[in-house]
């Protein structure tokens, strides 16, 4: 019980810790930090949890998975999302930090779907509350990080779409999830909205 314990809290205490890193962020910059905090942490605990063999590279995700099911998962939403702006007649151009959003969609899949959603599973042996908790706290990342209330609430259901594309019943691998949120945050960032109410 002691374990199960350690298990359920410390994924709490590695995500406040996360958020603070955000909240900071520019705070923490300024004074010299050389690389992005939010970012560092996001790849950095998970890491160090598997060196120190406190989770397992199966756990995070790292697994070819169920391919059909995972190109399923890594195109639906972000082609779904890029035929709707077409289709309206917007302009589309690929963002200049487009990188930068590669790197962060990866990182927070690789610790809200990879750490935080299998630790949950495993502290509790079940994908609904798994699922609810891991996307509850992504919802809430956001809200710091300064999304509107109702941005974040689909933020939040965006994210229970990344959950099955990493969970068993989905695609089976963290590769899908960290794809699909990669290319719905390129989509989205690459619209010109000028002038345009979406």
């Amino acid at each position: 019980m002691k374990n199960e314990n350690v298990s359920f809290i410390l994924p709490f205490l590695l995500w406040v810790i996360v958020t603070l890193a955000y909240a900071f962020r520019s705070t923490l910059q300024s004074a010299g930090f050389p690389i992005d905090p939010y970012f560092s942490l996001l790849y950095a605990f998970p890491v160090i949890l598997l060196i120190l063999n406190k989770i397992s590279s199966a756990d995070m995700g790292f697994r070819i998975g169920k391919p059909l099911y995972g190109l399923y998962f890594l195109l639906l939403l972000p082609g779904i999302l890029f035929l709707r702006y077409y289709f309206m007649g917007l302009q589309m151009q690929l963002a200049a930090n487009w990188l930068i959003l590669v790197v962060g969609s990866v990182a927070e899949e690789f610790f809200f779907r990879g750490y935080l959603q299998s630790q949950f599973e495993k502290s509790f042996n079940n994908t609904t509350i798994s699922f609810s908790l891991t996307n509850f706290l992504f919802l809430l990342v956001h809200v710091v990080k300064g999304y509107s209330l109702l941005s974040s609430l689909m933020t939040g259901l965006i994210g229970v779409y990344f959950s099955f594309a990493k969970d068993k019943s989905g695609g089976d691998s963290l590769a899908y999830s960290a794809g699909a949120h990669s290319l719905y945050n390129l989509v989205t960032s690459s619209v010109q909205r000028i002038g345009v109410n979406l």
